[in-house]
This record gives C-alpha cells, structure tokens and sequence, in this order.
C-alpha cells in the first residue's frame, strides 16, 4: 500500500536498440517489395512494427547520413557534407548525448573506418568500439554488440546501443552461404548476410528477456544505384535509388503493426526514438517526431530534402538539392528535374520542362529551407593515412580543401558528366591494379572532357609516376597543386619522383613544402628522413622518423625506417628495438625480417642474419638487394656453395637491377 499522497512510481525508460545498415535500398528488402530477398528477419521485424514505406535520407554519403540521425539536422545546419575532412561540431546534441544525460547507458558498434570517433559521432557513448582498421564484417561487429548487450542487461540502467552493418556497400562479396543464392546478384547477397546478422543480435535480444522492453529501430543510411542513371554505387545523385532508404521501429506491446505510406525523413528517427521514450526533442533538430503517425494520426513532415556535394568537392562539378513534397520531387541542378513519383518512381521523365510554375515553387520552397546558401561547412584537416584508408574503402577522389570556385560557364551538370566519371573510376582502378599504361589512357580522355578535372589529374599523374616517367609526372602533379591548392599530398609525391630521379635537394625542398601545409604528414616526415639519412645527416634523419612514428605509431614500416638509420648510425639496441615492435605490428613483413638481419649482421651474428634473410626472402622472393646481402653473409660463415647459388639467381635473372646483377657476377669470378 502507499500512504496518502505518494506518486506512482515512474515507468522505467525503455531500452533503445538502433541498427543502421549502410548502402541499404528499401525496394531490395522484402517488406518492401522485393519478391527475391532473402530478409526473413527484417521482414518479420516489420511484420512486428511500423514499416515507414517512404524514408528519404538526408545525403547519400555515409558520415553525413549518420549525422543527420542522430541530430535531426540536415547537413546544411550541421555542417558535416562529406566523408573524412568534415566532422561534427561538439556543441550540437544528438540522441547520445540526449540519452546518456537521461541516464542510459551508451554503447556504439560500427563497421568502418568512415565512421571512426575522430568525426564527432563518439560524443554521448560510454563506449565506441571503431576498432576497425578499414571496415570489419557484420559477423564480428555483432558479436561485439552481443557481447556488450549481455554484460550490461541485468545493470539495472536503460540502454541505448547503436549497431552499424556496412557489409552492403561495394565491393559486394558476401560469404558464404549468401553468395550462392545471388550469382549474378552480390549486393543482394551482401543485404541477406546483414538480415541474418541483424537475425543473430534480435535472438540475443530475445534471450536476455529484453524484446518487450527494447525499442528496436532499424534504418538505412542510403541506398547504392546499381547502374541506374548511370552511375555504379553512390554520392553523385540525389535520386529514389541512393535516396530512399528502409525504416522501420518495433516496440512490442506498445506499437501496434502498421505500415505509414506517407513520406517522412531519416531526420525524424532521432525525435520518433526521445518521444517514444518519453525525453524532451533535441533543442535544434529540424527533423520530428513520427510518434503520432505510427500510431495512426495523419500529420506528417511537410517535405523532405536531400543533398550531394560531392560533386564539387571531387570534381568542381555542380552540387544537387532535392525537395520532395508529396508526389513531386524537384532536383536543383543546372539544368531542374522534376518528377511525378506517383507514376514514375524511377525518375526517367523529367518534367520540369512542362512545369515551370510547379518547378519556381519547389525552388521557392528549397530556397526558403537552406536560406539560398551552401549552409554551414564543418571541415576538418584530412590526413593522407585517412586519405589513404578512405581510398581503400572506395571513396575516391582529390576532395577539394574548400567550395571550389565557380567556373565562368557556369558548373557542369552531374548528369551530363556521369560517363567523365566512370571514366575516372575505370582509369584509377587500372592504376591501382597495376595496370598503369592503360590508366594513363583513360585519364587523357576524361581530361580531354573536362581538362580542369582534379581527380583525372591526380590519376594521371599517378600512372606516369608508375610508369617511371617521372618528369611527366612532377609536371602533372604541379598541375593537380594548381588545381586543388594548397596540396600537401602533391609536393610529397613530387619529392617521391624526385628521390627516384636521384635528385636529393629537390626531394628535401618538396617535402619541406609539404611539411609546411601539414606538419603532421607521416609520409612525408618519413620519405625526408630516409633521405637525410642517405646523406649521412643521421641526427636529422632519426628525428624525422620518430616524428612519423609519432603521429602513426602503428605503421610498422616508419619504424624499418628508424631502424635502419639507427643501424647506420650504429646504435643497434635501439634498432633492434624498433625491429621487434614492426614484427610485433607486422610479422610476416620480408623489410621487417631484413632489418632483423642487418641488426644481427652489425651483431656480427651471422647464423642469425642468415637466417633472417632467409625468412625474408621466403615472405619476397623478388627481394634483390636482400638476398644479394643473403649471400654475403653465406660467404662469412663459409657457406660457399650457397652463396655461389644465390649469387647465380642474381646474375642470371633479367628483371634484376643491373648494379645488383653487376655485383652478384663479380663475386662470381
């Protein structure tokens, strides 16, 4: 019994499950339509729940999609309009912040290096697992969420815990048992790996007692164009297929089953999720809640905007902004498009030609919405190793540092481009699979298009570097400086040509430049200490390395680096030391082995150098200067005739450098 004016308790918070599924299409999930899928899970989780049949994401690029849910922002308010050189600003709220200040426990799970904690999304986590180098597959990041969701069930504090599957985005290669069913149908193989992950953590749910106290959302970050339009994956439109994405929210006993076909944003998930829960809105959100809605009620959002910028910032191309209002979406490009997506949903009839009132409105409208203006641009410095790492995960491209300026004819319409950018697409990957020659050529004909074009001027002069034309390529990487300045990158891969060319000082000088834009440029620290150290500058150089070392500690290969200017300078306990901590990082590394040896070498323990070599040259065979010091060291311990056969390889073997070839015949006579 409670004495006389005693409050009720007050119902326990729920728990609050978010699942994002990057690259993810609606029409290729089976509530949504698609009689092929294989989304058992999702399908009965909407089945269970509120099935929104119309979301439309903010951008069709990860980071600023993932912002956008969790501020209830649109990227012109919070800043964040691209991959790797944008990041959240910490004054804005989100549903972390929002729900940890409530008291819940925070936990976040992502599965690529796009979403790493230094782009603001950590803020509000108790716990932010991005130990992904590149991107980890659903499997993994599951497991860890499983794990987190086990530990903490029985705490007695509410729990919110956001889970990111990327399995879904390009390249598509789908374990098994999901590549089987979809041979000629990866991305859809990809989707029903992700369902059955999304399966495994809802049976976790489930086990631990916690599916009637769960809100469980689930959302798509954007979709992928598979050719449609032409374009390949995502990031240049702002069409239904990159722009449409499943959402759906389950809470069993308190939602009752319904399909809303109204549209609505991704905006809005983060206020639908305070509502539910009963926490106040986000104070700056754009985005409301859908609570009303999916529960019946007939008020929804009003119009719903989507943006790309990444065609300025790749390619100084046009950037695109879409406003949906009901039936009618308008694209804000050179030349407007307008569509009826009542009776064409895939956008091939463009009406804004037969529509210029309706066209003059829904810019109005956008205009009124964004202000007129480009809205805010929260940018962060780029690092080349997240350069690099973002290259590697498929995000292309020389970004622009600021808004390029806008050429006197105007920007080109991404419509009208999309074959340049296939082309570059295509000339970059032969460049990265070592087919040069053929890169080269297909970037002259994307230049021949659009000659200002950064990226083709980069992938240029990349293929020339490859090829050894390398006052080509310094000429072309000037170019690219001039294009897209200022260009750390680009005075470093000039000093690269430069030190193949022999010419040290140049080398020096073109690092220096680089320094001086990025101080913090391990590369570049790293290329310029090799050099100080082939001057005998030994001080210098071992003062650059650990610089490089001490920006990215893990890079086993600055610390080979290191290593071998200590050897030179004859501090081998130290080079031994940094020899240890790169096989540690990298134990299968043939330079890593080498330096070993020569650490061994200057030991004069020579059976250990040997057999350091040894292994060095089983992990690189090709390894020529290795295995002519190999052979040396056979000759020190009185192994002639091993020696004697090694020497043979090297001087019998055309792909050998000459001065190698050259030295192995002497000792041959």
């Amino acid at each position: 019994m409670c004495a006389a004016g005693c409050r009720p308790a007050a119902p326990t918070p729920p728990n609050i499950l978010l699942i994002t599924l990057d690259t993810t299409r609606a029409d290729h999930l089976g509530t949504y339509g698609d009689r092929e899928a294989r989304t058992p899970n999702l399908d009965r989780l909407a089945s269970q729940g509120v099935v929104f049949e119309h979301a439309v994401a903010a951008a069709p690029i990860t980071l600023p999609a993932h912002v956008s849910l969790f501020t209830g922002m649109y990227p012109f308010m919070h800043g964040v309009r691209n991959n790797g050189n944008f990041s959240l600003s910490d004054r804005l709220p989100t549903l972390a912040t929002a729900l940890r200040s409530a008291g819940y426990g925070t936990a976040a799970f992502v599965s690529a290096f796009v979403l790493d904690q230094r782009y603001g999304l950590a803020r509000g986590f108790d716990e932010y697992d991005d130990r992904v180098s590149l991107e980890r597959r659903g499997d993994r990041t599951i497991a860890a969420a499983a794990d987190w969701l086990t530990a903490h069930a029985t705490l007695g504090t509410p729990l919110f815990m956001w889970v990111h599957l990327y399995d879904a985005h390009d390249p598509y290669d789908p374990p098994p048992p999901f590549r089987e069913p979809f041979p000629d149908r990866a991305y859809d193989g990809e989707i029903a790996f992700d369902d059955a992950m999304v399966g495994r953590l809802l049976d976790r749910v489930d086990a631990l007692g916690l599916r009637t106290s769960t809100i469980i959302a689930v959302v798509g970050d954007h979709g992928e164009s598979l050719a449609e339009h032409g374009e390949a994956t995502h990031g240049m439109f702002v069409y239904e297929s990159v722009l449409r994405v499943p959402m759906m929210v389950a809470w069993r006993g308190h939602l009752p089953p319904r399909r809303v076909p109204a549209v609505v944003r991704a905006i809005d998930l983060a206020p639908t999720l305070l509502d539910l829960a009963s926490r106040p809105a986000l104070p700056a959100a754009q985005g409301q809640s859908l609570a009303a809605l999916a529960r019946g009620g007939r008020i929804g959002p009003e119009s719903a905007y989507g943006e790309t910028y990444f065609p300025l910032f790749y390619m100084n191309w046009a950037p695109l902004r879409s406003i949906q209002d009901g039936r009618w979406k308008f694209i804000d490009a050179p030349a407007p498009e307008l569509y009826d997506l009542s009776i064409d949903p895939g956008e091939q009839m463009n009406l804004a030609p037969l529509e210029a009132a309706r066209v003059a409105a829904l810019r109005r409208a956008l205009d009124q919405l964004t202000g007129g203006r480009a809205g805010v641009m929260n940018r962060r410095p780029i690092e080349r190793d997240t350069a690099q790492k973002l290259a590697a995960l498929g995000y292309i491209g020389a970004a622009q540092s600021g808004v390029a300026r806008t050429p006197e004819s105007g920007w080109r319409d991404p419509k009208d481009m999309i074959g340049v950018f296939n082309q570059i697409r295509r000339a970059n990957a032969a460049v990265e699979q070592r087919r040069p020659a053929e890169g080269e050529r297909i970037a002259r004909g994307a230049l021949a298009r659009d000659p200002d074009n950064a990226f083709a001027t980069i992938v240029l002069a990349n293929a020339e570097m490859e090829q050894g034309h390398y006052r080509d390529a310094i000429a072309t990487y000037r170019r690219y400086a001039e294009l897209v300045p200022p260009s750390a990158d680009a005075h470093h891969r000039i000093a690269v040509c430069f030190s193949r060319l022999g010419d040290v000082d140049r080398a020096v000088a073109e690092e220096d430049a680089a320094l001086a834009i990025d101080p913090r440029d391990a590369e570049a620290h790293e290329l310029r200490g090799g050099l100080l150290a082939g001057r005998g500058r030994l001080d210098e150089a071992v003062r650059e390395l650990q610089m490089a070392i001490e920006i990215e500690p893990v890079n086993a290969l600055f610390r080979i680096g290191l290593a071998r200017a200590l050897i030179t300078a004859g501090k081998l306990d130290e080079a031994d030391a940094e020899v240890r901590r790169a096989l540690e990082l990298h134990p299968d590394s043939a330079d890593a082995h080498a330096a070993s040896a020569a650490v061994a070498a200057g030991r004069n323990r020579f059976d250990a150098a040997a057999a350091a070599y040894a292994q060095a040259l089983r992990l690189r065979p090709d390894y020529d200067d290795v295995r002519l010091d190999f052979a040396r060291t056979l000759e020190r311990l009185g192994r002639r005739e091993e020696a004697a056969a090694e020497y043979r390889r090297l001087a019998s073997n055309a792909a050998t450098p000459p001065e190698i070839r050259n030295a192995a015949r002497q000792r041959l006579r």
